[in-house]
């Protein structure tokens, strides 16, 4: 058992709270989750999202001003390539519920104001009252949305990839008749002829990283501090300020090499003749800048997605060149999706 989890339970056994509800707030890594659902099975993780731009507007006094330092802390904890490093982007992805809370509650640009409490307050009681009851097995309480049962197909789509980095779902939907009717789908693979990363038991876009950097290693530059690295070695984090210098080196993840047919590529090229024009796709991640060509060019008008570090690059691209409308997800995720909406006949 992790030292945070164990901290966790030890502080629930001392309070003795029988059976109450417990909210534990704070998870950073997978694995913290993991072993809390092991423990306590009607475990429910709720991700909170804010766009960036908002978060840095919240954090602003606390950082001084420093929005370099806030950039750095925001990719470590999207993602750390070692086992017990932060994981935040995993653990939305390992979700029950998503809330995206961009609502302006905290403005401190000056210092000279503080939290709007009541605001707070009453955005986060409307929000737990939509998935609390539910959550606890109320059986009179609302119909999934639209949204949770088409982003629950693009999760369903999603288990069928076997990319060593991340499972990825789409589905895309054209209105017809006041309904949204899902007209494709897809995942993320490799094509037939090639061979999967896990049959390989390696990434190529990785592999293909990892060699360049070893390449570099005798003498590498840190960006921020300046310190001469020779002969580093993963996870590549500068000795004296901590800078990943692969992703400064790499930021965009090697992407352009990945063999897999991404999930929007396939669920746009499976329309097979279909119109998607107008129509919205659900993904189960934001997508990339190749894909955005493509959805644009399917005709597709909305995307909704499920992303705690949304490609700004990509966002803007998708807004100046024809997309109406990018939301971001909110609502139980396929994960919860049977527990808290059971069939009934």
């Amino acid at each position: 058992m992790g030292y945070w989890v164990d901290k966790v339970i030890k502080r629930i056994d001392k309070e003795h709270v029988g059976d109450q509800p417990i909210v534990i707030d704070g998870f950073r890594n997978p694995s913290e989750v993991q072993e809390i659902r092991r423990i306590y099975p009607n475990f429910f993780l709720v991700a909170v999202c804010a766009d960036k731009a908002e978060r840095w507007t919240r954090v602003r006094r606390d950082y001084g001003g420093n929005q370099n330092e806030f950039e750095d802390d925001d990719r470590r904890d999207q993602y750390e390539e070692f086992k017990w490093g932060q994981g935040v982007q995993k653990c939305v992805d390992d979700a029950d519920y998503v809330w995206y809370n961009n609502d302006h509650l905290v403005v401190n640009l000056d210092g000279s104001e503080d939290p709007d409490t009541t605001g707070i307050e009453r955005v986060f009681t409307k929000a737990c009252n939509d998935f609390v009851p539910l959550m606890r097995g109320s059986k009179e309480h609302r119909d999934p949305t639209a949204d949770e049962i088409h982003i629950a197909a693009a999760y369903a789509q999603s288990h069928a990839s076997t990319c060593e980095k991340r499972h990825v779902g789409a589905v895309i939907t054209v209105r017809k008749d006041g309904q949204e009717l899902p007209v494709s789908m897809g995942f993320n693979e490799n094509p037939p002829s090639v061979r999967t990363c896990r049959s390989e038991g390696a990434c190529y876009k990785d592999n293909d990283m990892s060699s360049k950097l070893k390449a570099r290693s005798r003498r590498i530059y840190c960006p921020k501090c300046g310190k001469v690295h020779r002969n580093l070695i993963d996870p590549w984090n500068c000795s004296k300020c901590g800078t990943n210098l692969k992703a400064w080196l790499h930021p965009s993840r090697n992407m352009e090499l990945c063999t897999a047919i991404h999930a929007e590529e396939r669920a746009v090229l499976s329309l097979g003749g279909r119109s998607a024009e107008g129509g919205t796709l659900y993904v189960t991640t934001f997508p990339c800048f190749q894909c955005a060509r493509l959805i644009l060019d399917a005709g597709i008008k909305n995307i909704v997605y499920v992303e705690a570090y949304p490609v700004k690059n990509t966002e803007v691209f998708l807004s100046r060149n024809g997309i109406a409308e990018i939301r971001p997800f909110s609502g139980f995720t396929a994960r919860a999706f049977f527990r808290v909406f059971p069939k009934v006949n």
